[in-house]
């Protein structure tokens, strides 16, 4: 049975336990030796089973906000950790594109570990990374690493790589020159970064390690940042056609599902929609899990 609790998605309950009360702290944890810092919400707990825990992922540079979207997970039972990457809004260490990567993945196994699991009364088999933008890239790319994973869902997913594949650098160029607020060697370290690790940055060369993993990917029609056609549907398209082709029952394939939605790369006029899927999506894989 699962801790989650769809009907707070947009309400509250009427009467709260004093002892068990939801609330969030500061989150400082080190990340390969740089402090990064954020918040963790944990919610009222008033089941014995344990709760699922969401590890939220900011894109480039950070400035977007997905609190809606945490303030909601919380409400039906998931424990949020909503944290800051190196080099951004006040963390240690500088900004790179693989450094949120690695900050992803570490977080993650901080979350598996057994005193943030005692801590927080998470299930190890219940984590899950969540990522907008380049915060796609983060979740894709470190959630591909990491056995336990859950899920991974990503928004309006930015794949670094793409426009390099293109011939486009200008398109990635300009991008990074809205991260003059990040803590970093410069745009030019940060493309660097990026130009030497674009083969295992790139979404569809993650298709081997995410085939069989539960995977829910927003996209946004009209978007004017992340390309669909260049960044999501090639790995989109792959996934779709090693099912085709296999011969798995439906009892043994992962929950796999895309979404687009008629709007801009913030998603916004369609965040409660979203939302809701993000809820769906977490039930679903939790309560296949525990059939």
């Amino acid at each position: 049975m699962s801790n989650i609790s769809l009907e707070y998605l947009f309400d509250e309950p009427l009467d709260l336990n004093e002892n068990s009360l939801p609330d969030y702290s500061s989150l400082d944890f080190v990340s390969d030796g740089s402090h990064i810092y954020g918040e963790i919400m944990w919610p009222h707990n008033v089941k014995k089973e344990k709760h699922p825990c969401v590890i939220m992922l900011h894109g480039f540079p950070g400035s977007a906000r997905n609190d809606d979207i945490s303030h909601a997970l919380c409400r039906i039972g998931c424990v949020v950790i909503v944290p800051h990457h190196r080099g951004a809004w006040g963390s240690e260490g500088k900004y790179l594109i693989t450094n949120c990567v690695e900050d992803a993945e570490n977080l993650a196994n901080y979350a598996h570990s057994e005193d943030f699991l005692t801590k927080y009364n998470v299930d190890s088999d219940q984590i899950f990374l969540l990522g907008h933008s380049m915060g796609g890239n983060s979740a894709l790319n470190a959630g591909k690493q990491l056995d336990f994973i859950r899920g991974i869902i990503m928004l309006a997913p930015y794949d670094p790589t793409c426009f390099l594949r293109l011939g486009k650098e200008k398109y990635i160029e300009a991008l990074l020159n809205e991260g003059r607020i990040l803590n970093s060697d410069g745009i030019d370290a940060i493309y660097d970064d990026i130009v030497r690790n674009s083969q295992n940055l790139a979404f569809s060369n993650a298709f081997e390690k995410v085939r069989q993993k539960n995977l829910l990917i927003f996209a946004a029609k009209f978007d004017s940042v992340s390309s669909n056609s260049e960044m999501i549907f090639p790995l989109w398209d792959k996934l779709q056609a090693y099912w085709k082709s296999s011969s798995f029952s439906g009892a043994e394939r992962p929950v796999q599902r895309l979404i687009e939605y008629p709007v801009e790369h913030g998603l916004l006029g369609r965040r409660i929609s979203m939302i809701r899927e993000i809820a769906t999506f977490i039930k679903e894989t939790v309560s296949l899990e525990n059939k």
